[in-house]
């Protein structure tokens, strides 16, 4: 088998269920891929959920020591463990126990924690209630706690009350377990209302509050210490790219033209604003709340940059729903209007989002930064589904958007 065969093997739900059923015992249970990420070359990560247990599989990869000599190993060659023990989050056991958590918060003897998210080596989400808090809590557990420090830090500095955006306040850093505790946020997730296919005019009302809510993070503050070029992520697509059609040439292919169309034109787009950016601001990680502000969620990739990029990613994730809905079968009868609302929300969110900057910001800038962050997600795609038509389709979209921008410039 070769690695792409083995990881795609791994990202059968049913053979892999049987497989995982027979090294780890208990009860048969039914089978779930939740989630996976798959760098060629380099790593191959799946996180299942077998029956009530979460589950992960490290695939093993180049040099690595031979599967049989691993103590939990399944075929394809993976190497598995189940949550809460996770190599790379070594403090999620202690974060999960009840006595010891609600001892360092100060939260009762036993407070309950529920699973929130879980991204297998990178971070883990609860969330935590007890009679003895006034309002529940939300911890991340961090594989890194540089990052869980900086994340704290950036937290802390949410807007005035009663402007457009609200940040979640940091309550606690406990660096030795890598760990942020935060207020939780409540509202409605702007992705949910998006994806009702229906009350288009709320969602409109919600794609416009979350571009005065960016606008405003924009212009706000919000201060950091981590940098994020441009320059150096569209070098690192080419080479993602280019390990990616060592597996799949054709895919590879249209992942690095885009890449390496993105590198050449660099030099001519004209420089946006540079400040505090949000680094992946999407429906999902803003929150309406009944008092008109918006909550931002997550700041973990926070940091200095162009900030028009956040405005590209948040376009962009409307495209990839677009994509998605072309792919589906199921929604062909009701293509057309699905697309033209979210056609619609683009253009509100883009036209409010430039009217409330203070600075100048073009249609140009987002759409050279849509483009980009089209090929953040086709890669993602890859990562998370290698055999799947939406990484090719996504690079088609940004390669329109290329078209379109240098067509204007002509």
């Amino acid at each position: 088998m070769t690695e792409l065969e083995r990881m795609t093997d791994a990202l059968r739900p049913g053979p892999m269920g049987t497989r995982l059923d027979r090294v780890l015992g208990g009860p048969e249970a039914a089978c779930f891929v939740l989630d996976a990420k798959y760098e060629p070359g380099g790593k191959g990560i799946v996180l299942y959920r077998l029956g009530d247990r979460l589950v992960r599989g490290d695939l093993v990869i180049g040099d690595d020591p031979p599967v049989h000599q691993m103590p939990r190993h399944v075929a394809p060659g993976l190497q598995v463990s189940v949550f809460p023990n996770d190599a790379d989050l070594p403090s999620l056991p202690t974060v999960l126990d009840a006595g010891q958590l609600g001892s360092m918060l100060g939260a009762g003897r036993r407070p309950s924690i529920e699973l929130l998210r879980y991204r297998p080596a990178k971070r883990a989400t609860v969330r935590i209630t007890s009679v003895r808090m006034a309002s529940p809590l939300v911890a991340k557990v961090y594989h890194d706690v540089t990052k869980a420090d900086a994340v704290a830090r950036e937290s802390t500095g949410a807007p005035p009350m009663g402007r457009k955006l609200t940040l979640a306040p940091t309550v606690a850093f406990v660096p030795e377990w890598a760990m942020v505790v935060q207020q939780a946020m409540t509202g409605q997730a702007l992705s949910d209302l998006i994806g009702l296919h229906r009350g288009s005019q709320a969602a409109m009302a919600g794609a416009r509050r979350a571009a005065m809510a960016l606008a405003e993070l924009h212009d706000g503050p919000l201060a950091s210490t981590r940098e994020r070029s441009v320059g150096k992520e569209l070098r690192r697509f080419a080479l993602r790219a280019e390990r990616i059609a060592s597996v799949d040439p054709v895919t590879g292919e249209a992942l690095g033209s885009l890449a390496w169309r993105l590198l050449e034109l660099e030099p001519e787009i004209s420089d946006g604003p540079v400040g505090i950016v949000h680094g992946d601001c999407k429906p999902s990680q803003l929150l309406l709340q009944p008092d008109g502000r918006i909550a931002l969620l997550d700041l973990d990739h926070c940091g200095i940059s162009d900030q028009v990029g956040d405005a590209g990613t948040f376009v962009a994730s409307l495209h990839q729903l677009a994509v998605r809905h072309r792919l589906s079968v199921r929604h062909q009868k009701a293509g057309a209007a699905r697309l033209a609302q979210l056609a619609a929300l683009e253009l509100a969110f883009v036209q409010t989002y430039m009217e409330r900057r203070a600075v100048a910001v073009t249609q140009s800038m987002i759409c050279w930064h849509t483009a980009i962050a089209l090929e953040r997600k086709a890669l993602r795609a890859f990562a998370r589904a290698p055999r799947s038509p939406l990484p090719q389709a996504l690079a088609g979209e940004g390669q329109q958007y290329l078209d379109a921008l240098v067509g204007a410039a002509r």
